[in-house]
Protein backbone atom coordinates (compact mmCIF):
# COMPACT_ATOMS: atom_id res chain seq x y z
CA UNK A 1 0.00 0.00 0.00
CA UNK A 2 1.30 3.80 -0.98
CA UNK A 3 1.57 6.18 1.49
CA UNK A 4 0.32 9.57 0.80
CA UNK A 5 1.55 12.86 2.44
CA UNK A 6 -1.33 15.75 3.66
CA UNK A 7 -0.61 19.72 4.39
CA UNK A 8 -2.86 20.97 6.97
CA UNK A 9 -4.56 24.23 6.13
CA UNK A 10 -4.52 25.40 9.47
CA UNK A 11 -0.82 24.43 10.82
CA UNK A 12 0.83 23.17 8.12
CA UNK A 13 2.20 20.31 9.52
CA UNK A 14 2.30 16.94 6.87
CA UNK A 15 0.55 13.95 8.01
CA UNK A 16 1.21 10.51 6.38
CA UNK A 17 -1.66 8.04 5.09
CA UNK A 18 -1.85 5.08 3.90
CA UNK A 19 -4.06 3.98 1.51
CA UNK A 20 -5.22 1.48 -1.64
CA UNK A 21 -4.41 3.04 -5.10
CA UNK A 22 -7.84 2.83 -6.16
CA UNK A 23 -9.30 4.35 -3.17
CA UNK A 24 -7.19 7.62 -2.26
CA UNK A 25 -8.49 10.41 -0.44
CA UNK A 26 -8.16 13.99 -1.68
CA UNK A 27 -8.57 15.01 1.93
CA UNK A 28 -7.45 13.99 5.52
CA UNK A 29 -7.76 15.24 8.94
CA UNK A 30 -4.53 16.29 10.70
CA UNK A 31 -2.85 15.06 13.67
CA UNK A 32 -1.74 18.14 15.32
CA UNK A 33 -4.81 20.39 15.27
CA UNK A 34 -7.57 18.34 13.52
CA UNK A 35 -7.83 20.80 10.39
CA UNK A 36 -8.27 19.67 6.91
CA UNK A 37 -4.98 18.60 5.13
CA UNK A 38 -5.19 18.67 1.86
CA UNK A 39 -2.83 15.98 -0.53
CA UNK A 40 0.78 17.48 -1.79
CA UNK A 41 2.96 15.65 -3.79
CA UNK A 42 6.30 13.98 -2.19
CA UNK A 43 9.57 12.40 -3.22
CA UNK A 44 8.81 8.83 -4.34
CA UNK A 45 11.27 6.77 -2.16
CA UNK A 46 12.66 3.04 -3.28
CA UNK A 47 14.07 0.65 -0.84
CA UNK A 48 16.41 -1.30 -2.61
CA UNK A 49 17.36 -5.05 -0.91
CA UNK A 50 21.45 -6.13 -0.87
CA UNK A 51 21.27 -8.59 -3.93
CA UNK A 52 19.71 -5.87 -6.28
CA UNK A 53 22.38 -3.41 -5.15
CA UNK A 54 25.35 -5.69 -5.92
CA UNK A 55 24.03 -6.11 -8.92
CA UNK A 56 24.09 -2.60 -10.07
CA UNK A 57 27.74 -1.71 -9.14
CA UNK A 58 29.95 -1.41 -11.54
CA UNK A 59 31.53 -4.98 -12.78
CA UNK A 60 35.29 -3.17 -12.19
CA UNK A 61 34.94 -3.55 -8.67
CA UNK A 62 34.33 -7.38 -8.39
CA UNK A 63 37.80 -7.34 -10.09
CA UNK A 64 39.09 -4.62 -7.41
CA UNK A 65 37.79 -6.91 -4.43
CA UNK A 66 39.34 -9.87 -6.15
CA UNK A 67 42.79 -8.04 -6.43
CA UNK A 68 42.31 -6.40 -2.63
CA UNK A 69 41.64 -10.34 -1.32
CA UNK A 70 44.20 -12.07 -3.19
CA UNK A 71 47.07 -10.02 -1.99
CA UNK A 72 45.42 -10.95 2.08
CA UNK A 73 46.89 -13.78 4.34
CA UNK A 74 42.78 -15.26 4.25
CA UNK A 75 42.87 -16.11 0.61
CA UNK A 76 45.59 -18.57 1.44
CA UNK A 77 43.80 -21.91 0.84
CA UNK A 78 46.76 -23.99 2.72
CA UNK A 79 46.64 -21.26 5.81
CA UNK A 80 44.91 -23.67 8.25
CA UNK A 81 46.88 -26.60 6.87
CA UNK A 82 50.15 -24.65 7.65
CA UNK A 83 48.66 -23.16 11.03
CA UNK A 84 48.39 -26.82 12.08
CA UNK A 85 51.79 -27.96 12.30
CA UNK A 86 53.17 -31.01 11.99
CA UNK A 87 50.60 -33.52 13.40
CA UNK A 88 53.34 -36.63 13.36
CA UNK A 89 55.44 -35.32 16.23
CA UNK A 90 52.32 -34.58 18.26
CA UNK A 91 50.97 -31.93 20.47
CA UNK A 92 53.56 -29.57 21.89
CA UNK A 93 51.90 -29.52 25.69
Amino acid sequence: MPIYEYRCQRCQAVVSRFAAIHDIPTEAECDRCDGVASRIVSRPSVHLSARSKGARMDPKYDKMVDRAMSNTRAADPDRLINRRGDISKGRPD
